[in-house]
C-alpha cells in the first residue's frame, strides 16, 4: 500500500539520521550553503565578471598570476614576492581544469562557492563539540547566509581559501586540549604552513595557539611529550614553507644582482616581503586606517612597486622603523589612526544577511582592496559588544574551550593595529567569531531550559526565509546597481582599487 510504503520510507530516513547525525548534518549544511550561493550568483548582475560589484580586491593580480601558472609560464623579469602564492595557484589549477576564461568567470566563481560551502559544512562538524548541535546549526546558518561571505565566496578572494585553513587550525587545536597526537601534530603543521601561504600573518598565530594550549591543557597529560609534538608541528609548518622560501631567495638574489649599488634585500623571506613596506604605508601622515598606497605612489615608478627604486627599497628594508618613528613623533595622530583602523575592521560586523544584506541594505561604499561597507552600519556596535562579552566569558572555566577563539581574535586585533583595517579581515575570522558571538546568548538561554532548546531552532528556521528571498531574486531580472568614484583620465572608467560608491537602481 502507498501509505504504508511512505511510512516505512520516513521511518528508515529517521533511523538513518539518528544513526549518522554528523554525516546528515554535514551534507545538509553543505547543500544549503551551496544552494544559497548558486541563487545569489544567478540573481547577481556580476556573475560572469572576474570580480564583484561589492569586492574588487586583488582580482586582477590573481587572474594574471593564475594564467601564468596555468600556462607554466614564468615572468620575464624576477618580481618581488609581494602576494602569498596559494590562492592564485588554486585559481590557476581551476583554469587548467576548466579551461582558461573566455569572457565568463561563472564556472570559477561556482567552484569557489563549492569550496566555501565545504568549509561551512566542515566547520559545523567541529562546532558541535563546543556549541552543541542546535547552536552549531544556527552558527552554520549564519555563516552560510552572511552577505559578506556570499560576496567573498563567489569572487576571486583569498579569504575563501583562508577560512578553510583557519577552521582546520581551530579544529585541530581544540582536539589537542586533551593532548596533541603525533598525527595531529603533523597535520596541524601542514595546515599552518598552507594557511601562511594563503595569508602570511597566519604564521604569527603560533604564539597564540601555544598560549591557548598552555591555558586550557589537561593537567593530567604529561607536559614534556606534548612540547616535543608542538615543536614537530612548528617544524612541519616551516617545511611546508621551505620550497616557496627557496624560490624567494633565488628571486631576491637576482634582484640584488641587478642593483649592486643599493642596500641588498634580505634573501630569507618565508612568504612575502610586504611586512615593512605595508607597515610604513599603514602608519604615516597620509594613512586613513584602510589601505592607502599614497606613500608609495609619491615615490615614483608610477605607483608600482619597484625594488630598484631607492626610496621604495628603503621602505622594503626599513619600513618598520619609519612607521614607528612617525608614531613616536605624532602620538596624537597615531592614536586617532589606530582607532580608525579598528573602526574599519569592525565594519565587518555591519554586514548583514542574505542577498539583500538585511538589515543593513545595499547602499554604501567599497573601499580600496576591501569588501563593501553599508551606509547603515549601526549593526556593528551591538555585535561588537556581544563579541566582547563572549571573549570575557571564554576566560571562565566552564567555557575555556572558547578561549581559543579569543586568542584568534586577539591575533587579528593586533595585526589590524599594526597594519590596515579591513572589513574582510573580520569576515575571515568567522570560524572563530561566530562561537564567541553566540556564547553570551547560549549562556543566557541556558538559564531557561525550554528557551535553550527552542531559541536556536526558531532562529535557524527563520534564517530559511533568506533562502526563499534568494530564490525569488534568482527568478527575477538581476538587480541593477549604480556606482561612482574616481575615474581614469582617459576613457572615464572607474578606478576599481579606489573608493567606489554603490547604490541599487530604483
Amino acid at each position: 500500500m502507498p501509505g504504508l510504503s511512505m511510512r516505512r520510507l520516513l521511518l528508515s530516513a529517521r533511523q538513518f539520521c539518528t544513526r549518522h547525525p554528523v554525516a546528515v548534518g554535514v551534507t545538509a549544511t553543505f547543500l544549503l550553503s551551496l544552494l544559497l550561493r548558486v541563487l545569489y550568483l544567478l540573481g547577481a548582475p556580476d556573475r560572469s565578471w572576474p570580480f564583484s560589484i561589492f569586492f574588487y580586491g586583488d582580482s586582477r593580480f590573481f587572474h594574471t598570476y593564475a594564467l601564468d601558472w596555468a600556462r607554466d609560464r614564468s615572468p620575464a623579469q624576477p618580481t618581488l614576492p609581494y602576494h602569498p602564492p596559494l590562492f592564485p595557484a588554486l585559481l590557476g589549477w581551476l583554469y587548467q581544469l576548466l579551461g582558461e576564461p573566455r569572457g565568463d568567470a561563472f564556472p570559477y566563481k561556482l567552484s569557489l562557492a563549492v569550496l566555501h560551502s565545504a568549509t561551512v559544512a566542515f566547520t559545523w562538524a567541529w562546532w558541535r563539540r563546543v556549541l552543541g548541535t542546535a547552536w552549531s546549526l544556527l552558527a552554520a546558518g549564519l555563516f552560510s547566509a552572511s552577505f559578506g561571505w556570499l560576496v567573498l565566496s563567489t569572487t576571486y578572494s583569498n579569504e575563501v581559501l583562508y577560512a578553510l585553513f583557519l577552521s582546520a587550525t581551530c579544529a585541530l587545536v581544540l582536539q589537542a586540549r586533551s593532548g596533541l597526537a603525533w598525527w595531529a601534530a603533523v597535520l596541524l603543521g601542514a595546515v599552518m604552513g598552507l594557511g601562511s601561504l594563503t595569508r602570511a600573518e597566519h604564521l604569527y598565530l603560533w604564539p597564540f595557539l601555544l598560549a591557548f594550549a598552555a591555558f586550557a591543557r589537561d593537567r593530567q597529560v604529561p607536559l614534556k611529550p606534548q612540547l616535543v609534538r608542538w615543536a614537530v608541528a612548528m617544524a612541519v609548518s616551516l617545511a611546508v614553507l621551505a620550497p616557496w622560501s627557496v624560490r624567494n631567495a633565488r628571486v631576491i638574489q637576482e634582484l640584488n644582482a641587478q642593483a649592486p649599488g643599493l642596500e641588498p634585500l634580505p634573501e630569507l623571506t618565508l612568504v612575502t616581503v610586504y611586512g615593512p613596506i605595508n607597515f610604513a604605508m599603514a602608519n604615516n601622515a597620509q594613512a586613513t586606517g584602510g589601505f592607502t598606497p599614497d606613500l608609495v605612489n609619491k615615490l615614483g615608478a608610477d605607483g608600482h612597486l619597484d625594488a630598484a627604486n631607492p626610496s621604495q627599497r628603503h621602505l622594503l628594508l626599513h619600513g618598520y622603523s619609519e612607521g614607528l618613528r612617525w608614531m613616536a613623533e605624532n602620538p596624537g595622530d597615531a592614536t586617532r589612526l589606530l582607532l580608525a583602523k579598528l573602526d574599519r575592521w569592525l565594519e565587518g560586523l555591519s554586514l548583514g544577511l542574505g542577498v539583500s544584506n538585511f538589515p543593513s541594505g545595499l547602499r554604501g561604499a567599497r573601499p580600496p582592496v576591501d569588501v563593501f561597507i553599508p551606509e547603515s552600519h549601526w549593526l556593528k556596535w551591538p555585535l561588537a559588544l556581544l563579541l566582547l562579552v563572549g571573549a570575557g566569558l571564554s576566560l571562565r572555566a566552564p567555557h575555556r574551550a572558547f578561549s581559543l577563539f579569543t586568542a584568534v581574535l586577539l591575533h587579528r586585533f593586533l595585526i589590524t593595529l599594526a597594519f590596515f583595517g579591513y572589513a574582510r579581515g573580520m569576515l575571515a575570522l568567522f570560524p572563530a567569531l561566530l562561537p564567541l558571538l553566540l556564547l553570551p546568548l547560549q549562556v543566557l538561554a541556558s538559564r531557561r531550559p525550554t528557551l535553550s532548546a527552542r531559541l536556536p531552532a526558531m532562529a535557524s528556521a527563520a534564517l530559511l526565509l533568506l533562502w526563499l528571498e534568494a530564490g525569488v531574486r534568482a527568478m527575477s531580472e538581476p538587480r541593477g546597481f549604480s556606482a561612482s568614484g574616481t575615474t581614469e583620465r582617459t576613457g572615464g572608467k572607474l578606478i576599481q582599487d579606489d573608493w567606489v560608491q554603490i547604490w541599487p537602481k530604483s
